[in-house]
């Protein structure tokens, strides 16, 4: 069902073996059938799992009697020798044949009967999709980014595949808690909606708790810095569930399960890759702190860390034994800035470039969310299946371009693509490929994410800038030669210093810059740009590390994620910052004659200096009507969740707190 060794029959029959399946079973049945029972809470392990779920891959580190261990997911031959790569296991989906998957996977909770024929993950399933990237059969019955359907609203169209040997349309409903009921065993029905990262987790719990490994039963997982306190708690819950039926159903009955199982939240993705760069690079903690900052480039997005690592106190290494501190600062992010994002980038712009083509043809294509779309391609752009077919398609093929810079100095591309009616093209497509404008777009593209890396750090150590920062390049994406145009292992570029100066100004901080830890053959578990979050998560559960907030004690729910305001002088003024109080109510602007105001928000770093220009892509326009008359009236707003405010109407802030609000409204900032 996962790709695991095939059991010998030792397992079965040899006295220090057995099953886990069979405890339980009466002893003149086993002998009967000449098998050897073993009880599961042998074989409980207390040690601690990371789990870095990642948009484009995920890492799992365990924690093995003191040596940390990476883990392989759904290779086609454990035999394999062991590269580096194996530890990154896509975070990808294959659907061959949904009916009977789904009937395995509802008929049974612990350790159902799957078939890999059925339904296939990771390494295996990406490989498939990588040999047959022209084939939309292939593509259809692909799930990636898991992480960012999770995201998903109920307002947002759903998400609909198509699996590969019966053509079954099936829709993936919304993400929602259900967590296991502590003591009690899971039950599952044909009336369970399907919920595909706890079949992921599922695959993930088998192979850690494989028989010749133990079970485990202490989880950690990471989450981005901006990610709302709701949608974690979903992924939490799909991952217990999942975790939980991968355990054998003997040990269900047993209190050492109920009483130890526990998977939680410990730290952002940045936060615990610092733990392991810094310690990797050697870098040593003061007693006053040394300035980091991570720039962590990876698939969906790009997150910003900012802090300082220093020596424990008296009083914190008394109360718990730490010895180390991560003291966080701030966090910052560009959403649109991630591997795949510019990938569909790079797929738009080639499609724009051969728009002729696809008018004839009736190609659609989507576009990016941070895109302008061309004018008069209204109909090609679509958000149908046979759009989002062709872009995944022509971003397969693209992807050489973005992971290595060449495309074989093809000038064309050859390539079948969905028409407005789902069916392929007679003929293969010649598409022109514009490389040089590409490679601008990829230098534009991550020059703006640096401008924001540095923009979020100024604010986040002003009014103390330190002397000295060390920059960590984490995530795949910062292995990129496009990334090696603004940094090298030394010293900041010519590139990136202009950025810096521009940001700064005359008292720019001596930078640091340390490359993406790379992959090491002779030393497997050696932390990467990827696997470096899993494995700094691990140091982060031992104690003698410790991550704390500088504000205070940090509420589960992330910081409020936007900035919002109006548009004066055709710039963007901020009056609600990102990190803001909840509940505290600021000013927007004066409402209009006709009783209306225009909101604007981003998520962008560059609205710091409210010099964004109106009609940026990044900026979202909301037209906010008050029903009632507001004449003498202004709007203010306040944070309630990392993505959402409340909007009223009122002559001044003294007046909201005397209770003289009025036309309360909430809103949802996509």
């Amino acid at each position: 069902s996962v790709r695991l060794p095939i059991l010998e029959e030792a397992q079965f029959t040899d006295i220090n073996k057995g099953m886990w399946e069979f405890w339980g079973m009466e002893s003149d049945k086993l002998k009967e059938e000449g098998v050897t029972a073993r009880d599961p809470s042998r074989d409980v392990k207390r040690y601690n799992v990371a789990i870095d779920f990642g948009t484009s891959s995920t890492v799992v580190a365990i924690d093995n009697n003191g040596k940390y261990e990476l883990l392989r997911i759904g290779v086609k031959d454990f035999y394999e020798a062991v590269k580096p790569s194996h530890y990154e296991n896509p975070t990808i989906l294959e659907f061959v044949n949904y009916p009977n998957m789904i009937q395995a996977w509802q008929e049974k909770a612990y350790r159902p009967e799957m078939n890999w024929d059925d339904v296939r993950c990771s390494h295996e399933a990406q490989n498939n999709f990588r040999e047959n990237q022209g084939d939309p059969t292939r593509v259809s019955s692909i799930l990636p980014k898991m992480k960012q359907w999770a995201l998903r609203e109920s307002n947002d169209l759903r998400l609909k595949l198509i699996d590969q040997i019966n053509r079954h349309e099936f829709e993936l409903p919304l993400l929602s808690p259900s967590n296991p009921v502590k003591g009690s065993k899971m039950t599952v029905s044909a009336q369970d909606p399907f919920d595909p990262i706890e079949l992921y987790a599922w695959f993930l719990g088998m192979t850690i708790n494989w028989r010749a490994r133990g079970l485990f039963v202490k989880y950690y997982m990471t989450f981005p810095v901006d990610y709302p306190k709701a949608v974690k708690d979903n992924i939490l819950a799909s991952f217990r569930r999942g975790l939980h039926r991968s355990m054998p159903e003997s040990l269900m009955s047993q209190d050492v399960f109920h009483q130890q199982f526990a998977l939680k939240e410990l730290a952002s993705e940045p936060a615990a890759y610092a733990a392991s760069a810094l310690k990797t690079f050697n870098i040593a903690p003061t007693a006053e702190g040394v300035a980091y900052s991570v720039f962590d480039f990876g698939g969906g997005t790009t997150d910003f860390d900012y802090g300082y690592y220093r020596t424990a106190t008296t009083e914190e290494e008394d109360l718990d034994g730490t010895e180390s501190v991560l003291e966080h600062v701030s966090a910052q992010g560009d959403k649109f800035l991630g591997g795949e994002n510019l990938l569909e980038h790079l797929a738009f712009a080639v499609f724009n470039h051969n728009i002729d083509i696809c008018r004839k043809e009736r190609i659609p294509f989507t576009c990016p969310l941070d895109a302008s779309p061309l004018a008069g391609t209204e109909l090609l752009l679509d958000k149908t299946q046979s759009a989002q077919t062709n872009m995944i398609m022509l971003m397969a093929r693209l992807r050489p371009l973005w992971e290595t810079g060449s495309n074989d100095n093809k000038e064309l591309l050859s390539i079948k693509l969905l028409t407005r009616s789902g069916t392929l093209t007679d003929k293969e497509c010649e598409l022109i490929i514009p490389t040089e404008q590409l490679h601008q777009l990829l230098h534009h593209k991550i020059e703006s994410g640096i401008h924001k890396f540095l923009t979020g750090m100024k604010a986040a150590f002003t009014p103390n800038m330190p002397k000295q920062i060390h920059i960590l390049l984490a995530g795949n994406s910062s292995r990129s030669q496009w990334m090696k145009a603004f940094f090298d292992q030394e010293k900041a570029s010519e590139a990136f210093t202009t950025l810096a100066n521009g940001v700064f100004g005359d008292n720019a901080p001596n930078f640091i810059i340390h490359a993406p830890l790379e992959a090491d053959p002779n030393q497997p578990f050696r932390p990467t740009a990827k696997t470096g979050v899993a494995l700094g998560l691990l140091e982060l559960t031992t104690g003698s590390i410790k991550l704390v907030h500088r504000s205070g004690k940090q509420d589960s729910e992330s910081a409020f994620n936007h900035f919002v305001g109006r548009i004066r002088q055709g710039k963007f003024q901020v009056g609600l910052h990102r990190g803001q109080a909840y509940q505290q109510w600021h000013e927007l602007s004066p409402i209009n004659s006709e009783g209306v105001v225009y909101l604007y928000h981003t998520q962008s770093p560059n609205a710091i200096n409210n010099d964004m220009e109106k009609g940026d892509p990044e900026l979202t326009q909301l037209r906010i009507d008050f029903a009632g008359n507001t004449t003498g009236q202004r709007a203010f707003i306040r944070a309630t969740k990392p993505n959402e405010i409340e909007i009223c109407s009122a002559e001044s802030l003294q007046a909201i707190a005397e209770g003289k609000g009025e036309y309360l409204q909430s809103i949802v900032l996509g």
